[in-house]
């Protein structure tokens, strides 16, 4: 058995707002999912599972029908979709009005249910939410009735306010696979049987590394599964060491030689780090109009010289601080007490 196993789309969805790309960003999650359509015509698989917060809220109408016209594309795949904690269902959700494709097989109940395949000899468990929190190992307690058959475990949750579970005890039940979401972070769990699709694109700029789907196979003696990525969005942390010579327009050449560089669909969060003089401001406003910056973080500590402060100091208020306080046990704390006394006795920002 041939399955695409996808998770935590969130169409609608606008990132990064503000930003002159967010509208592109909220389109671009809506042409992944488009491509992994694209993939099932092209390879045909028995199965789509979706495990979970295909929208980022409660659809509506018109996302749905936009949807189920992509569903129509793959006829010849069967669709198993739940809804997650984002777009999980209520007495009025649009999800339970609507008539899907015949090959769509949607969970509607927060209690476990099945969907039994007879041909492809395929059980697949699951359920969706109804409430935005659900803090019982709900997954943990289901029994798949026929183990003779493919038996799949679809999932959205692994926190504490998200249905937390156990993969080796749900394997351990009887399952073969479980089609996992929730964490935007993909990984395979236990490789080959329980894997967290991750999010299909990265919905927030700290969303980072590789995203995509997930293809497998699948019988009672073996698994195979492959991840295959979507580049339309990447967030990209970089670091640039700052030191006391530092200056705007080096900062500027670096984002500018950084953008030029790199391909168009990554974006960035831009930190500098390192000791500056405390009297020193970088123009973080300025990097933050380049393109594709999201935004710049200063992680900077001041390069004081304690021995001349002291000397420039001595007698008055922050010349005793000092003295005070390397009289005592040089460590971490120590040190960010007198750091940040300095700082404060001498009128500048603690930069962060």
């Amino acid at each position: 058995m041939k399955f695409i196993h996808v998770s935590d789309v969130h169409l609608g969805i606008k990132p990064d707002v503000g930003k002159p790309w967010s509208e592109k960003r909220a389109q671009d999650i809506w042409d992944s999912f488009a491509e992994v359509i694209d993939a099932a015509v092209e390879l045909k698989p028995d199965f789509l599972l979706i495990s979970g917060d295909l929208f980022h809220a409660q659809p509506l109408k018109r996302e749905l029908r936009e949807v189920n016209y992509l569903f129509s594309r793959i006829p010849q795949t069967k669709i198993i979709l739940m809804a997650g904690n984002h777009d999980y269902l209520r007495t009025k959700s649009y999800y339970l009005t609507m008539e899907w494709e015949e090959n769509v097989y949607f969970f509607r109940q927060e209690e476990p249910g099945h969907f039994d395949f007879d041909e492809e000899n395929v059980s697949i468990y699951g359920l969706s939410y109804w409430h935005r929190e659900i803090g019982n190992a709900i997954y943990d307690s289901v029994i798949p009735e026929d183990r003779s058959r493919i038996n799949l475990l679809l999932v959205h949750g692994g926190d504490k306010q998200h249905i937390p579970y156990n993969p080796k005890l749900i394997l351990e039940n009887g399952f073969d696979y479980i089609a996992a979401g929730h964490i935007h972070k993909g990984e395979q769990q236990i490789p080959g049987r329980a894997v967290m699709a991750g999010s299909l694109e990265p919905t927030d700029k700290n969303d980072v590394g590789p995203h995509g789907y997930w293809l497998g196979t699948i019988d009672k003696e073996h698994t195979d599964i492959h991840f295959h990525p979507v580049k339309k969005c990447e967030y990209c942390h970089e670091i640039y060491p700052v030191t006391a010579k530092t200056t705007d327009l080096e900062l500027g050449d670096w984002v500018r030689n950084l953008l030029e560089e790199r391909p168009g669909y990554q974006y960035f969060r831009l930190f500098l780090r390192g000791k500056i003089l405390p009297d020193i401001e970088f123009d973080t406003e300025k990097l933050e109009t380049f393109d594709r910056v999201v935004d710049v973080t200063e992680q900077l500590l001041p390069d004081y010289d304690y021995d001349k402060l002291k000397e420039n100091y001595k007698g008055t208020l922050l010349g005793n601080y000092i003295k005070e306080m390397e009289k005592r046990p040089q460590d971490v704390v120590t040190k960010k007490a007198l750091e940040y006394g300095v700082n404060a006795l001498l009128g500048y920002k603690i930069c962060r």
